[in-house]
């Protein structure tokens, strides 16, 4: 299993184009994409087709499908294994995870052997230690069980206003914070920042790129 982390941003408007340069040498051309977008709500389902469209037709994927909500929990794992990458939309992280524990999905994704990508709560949920700092959104910030495909946490859409929060939460697991338009790739191994990104660890701050 690969994984792209990504922390946010908008392809239409070319704020991704690196991350999209990335992914093209990891992705085959003739993959099957799999949107699972249990993060999001129903309105904004469309929105979120759009941009995958964006994303990975550019690279010469054109077979992409949606989740739907509506399958029993032994139909949406098939679709699973059908698809060589799994995309997880952005939105609430809690509800990414509760659906995923609910249709009993988690088995499923964590035996994935292709590559998931994950853009925003999507990134967050692939951690161990799924932290949603506090926003507009959230009022506190919350540490809530992640997938646990990976011992570190991430940090998405980030600014340098949660540096003080970050530098706490760090003094319990590495957290690496990327701003919209970067990203980080994890092959199992080896950990590849997309544009620069930042590392908190045991209460200290660090740019890598």
């Amino acid at each position: 299993m690969k994984l792209c982390f990504i922390g946010g941003g908008n392809p239409l408007t070319g704020e991704l184009n690196d991350v999209i340069k990335f992914l093209s040498h990891h992705v085959k051309k003739d993959s099957k994409l799999l949107i699972i977008p249990f993060a999001t709500e129903e309105k904004r389902l469309n929105s979120w087709y759009n941009s995958a469209k964006k994303t990975f037709e550019s690279i010469g994927v054109s077979h992409l499908d949606i989740l739907n909500r509506g399958l029993t929990s032994q139909e949406m794992q098939s679709k699973i294994k059908e698809h060589e990458v799994l995309y997880f939309t952005g939105g609430r992280p809690e509800k990414l995870m509760e659906r995923l524990i609910d249709k009993e999905l988690v088995s499923s994704i964590k035996g994935h052997s292709g590559l998931l990508v994950g853009v925003s709560a999507g990134a967050l949920a692939f951690c161990k230690d799924c932290i949603i700092t506090k926003d507009e959104d959230y009022p506190e910030t919350l540490v809530i069980k992640g997938l646990d495909l990976v011992d570190f946490s991430v940090e998405v859409h980030y600014r340098d206003r949660t540096d003080e929060e970050l530098i706490h939460l760090s003094e319990k697991r590495d957290i690496y914070a990327m701003p919209n338009g970067s990203g980080l790739f994890w092959d199992g191994e080896v950990m590849t920042p997309i544009k620069s990104i930042i590392h908190f660890q045991k209460g200290n701050k660090k740019v890598i790129d």
